[in-house]
């Protein structure tokens, strides 16, 4: 194993900035993701990025959770994001009407927002399209492993950083992936961050989607941020089905994505996806086995067993004892958070 750090140095071609693999060392702690973390041209990656400096740095991963009988007090679990951050050339057009550009509006959004949870939750980062490979690849070296205090180094990355390229959102989506299985342990709860402009151009629709699906099913939803343009449908269509297939879309609105069609409505998206986060996943550690049973309450109410994700709760990873408040359930919790309490009985 070796360390590998990346910076961004960025020079112009054809009107969009280009970025080059250099080294994250000046601005964090290095990190080692392994001589054997190889990339594919899909964007996968055979080995997961271990983490340095953070600090659930050496917790055991999570095993299945035992079913213990009995009544337990649940808090939020501890946030683990990956940053999917679109900036392809596409990203350098301004806002219908507007004076800022859509990555302009995503980089002060990106600013004013991640400051306020550096030390309450673990922030990682994958940004696409990356030169110094093929452009439809996103090596797994590229990615920073979340950690605690990394604001400035994704701040730093974005400031320095222009549009250029292509979209592959599903090979960023992968790479961003295999660093969250790799940081599954008993007090996380994991998720991704995916803010774009609309469909992928590197592969096509569906493959993205069945990757989201995927990361869905090993545990890791995704938000989307869709920085959007009303006026090419197709696009917007392509951002509500990643936000459904990645689980956590918005309900009772008009769009499933998260619309960001100015730099204060980014704002406005990137901090509610934020109070999500880290205010409405939870962990037990009882699971009910097979025959056993599960009842959740919050306060003095019983929620819902609601795997549709429209209002009450769900599991996110069962095994791992997590679990998640969806529509109204979340929103009390951000607004007044107390403890989740949960009484497990068990198969005899």
């Amino acid at each position: 194993m070796r360390a590998l750090w990346l910076v961004v140095g960025v020079m112009a071609v054809s009107g969009c900035g280009r970025t080059e693999l250099v080294d994250w060392s000046a601005t964090v702690t290095p990190f080692d993701a392994g001589t054997d973390a190889g990339s594919r041209s899909d964007g996968g990656t055979d080995a997961g990025v271990r983490d340095a400096g953070v600090r659930d740095a050496g917790l055991p991963d999570a095993g299945p959770k035992p079913c213990i009988d009995g009544r337990f007090s649940l808090s939020p679990a501890e946030p683990v994001v990956m940053l999917v951050i679109d900036r392809s050339c596409s990203m350098d057009e301004f806002f219908p009407g507007g004076t800022v550009s859509k990555w302009d509006a995503l980089r002060a959004a990106l600013n004013q927002t991640l400051p306020v949870v550096d030390e309450t939750v673990q922030l990682g980062a994958v940004y696409f399209p990356i030169n110094g490979a093929e452009e439809c690849e996103v090596p797994a070296i590229t990615a920073l492993p979340p950690g605690f205090g990394n604001a400035d180094a994704i701040l730093t990355t974005a400031n320095v950083t222009e549009p250029w390229g292509s979209t592959p959102t599903s090979a960023a989506l992968r790479v961003a992936t295999g660093v969250l299985q790799a940081r599954r342990t008993a007090n996380t709860a994991r998720g991704m961050v995916l803010a774009t402009d609309g469909e992928p151009t590197c592969t096509s629709l569906q493959t993205t989607l069945n990757d989201v699906r995927g990361a869905l099913d090993a545990g890791v939803p995704t938000w989307v941020i869709g920085i959007e343009s009303v006026t090419r449908p197709a696009l917007t269509l392509a951002l509500d089905s990643m936000a459904h297939a990645g689980g956590r879309p918005r309900i009772d609105a008009g769009s499933a994505y998260f619309p960001a069609t100015s730099p204060a409505a980014m704002v406005e998206a990137f901090a509610s996806i934020r109070d999500q986060v880290s205010a409405c996943s939870f962990l037990t550690d009882s699971v009910p086995d097979l025959d056993g049973g599960i009842t959740v309450t919050f306060g003095n109410e019983a929620v819902p067993n609601d795997p549709s994700g429209v209002s009450g709760w769900s599991w996110t990873d069962r095994n791992n004892g997590e679990l998640v408040l969806r529509g109204a359930y979340c929103t009390r919790a951000i607004s007044m958070p107390q403890p989740l309490t949960v009484v497990v009985t068990c198969s005899r």
